[in-house]
C-alpha cells in the first residue's frame, strides 16, 4: 500500500491534505482522483462559471505523480434568438 496525498489548488488558494490515503496503486488513486473530481464539479455547479480546481496527486515522498483539472462552464443561450429543441432549454 502507498500513501497518496491529494492536494487541491483553486487560485490562489492551496489546501494541503495533509493524513493522505493509504490505496493499493497509482491506478486506485486516479480513480479516488477522478471521484473527487466529480464532487468538485458538482460544487462548482452552485458558484459562478469561471473557476479552475486543480488536484495534485502526491505519493509519500510529496512527489507529484498525477495533475486532474478541473473547470466547469455553464451557458445558457438567450432563449430568442435559439431555435427550440426537442431536449429543452
Amino acid at each position: 500500500m502507498t500513501r497518496f496525498h491529494f492536494d487541491i489548488r483553486e487560485g490562489s488558494r492551496f489546501v494541503p491534505d495533509p493524513g493522505g490515503e493509504e490505496l493499493e496503486s497509482l491506478e486506485a488513486a486516479k480513480c479516488h482522483a477522478v471521484d473527487l473530481a466529480a464532487q468538485i464539479a458538482r460544487d462548482l455547479a452552485l458558484r459562478p462559471t469561471g473557476h479552475v480546481v486543480i488536484i495534485e496527486v502526491c505519493n509519500e515522498h510529496k512527489q507529484r505523480v498525477l495533475t486532474l483539472t478541473v473547470s466547469l462552464t455553464i451557458e445558457r443561450p438567450n432563449a430568442e434568438t435559439q431555435p427550440h429543441t426537442p431536449w429543452g432549454a
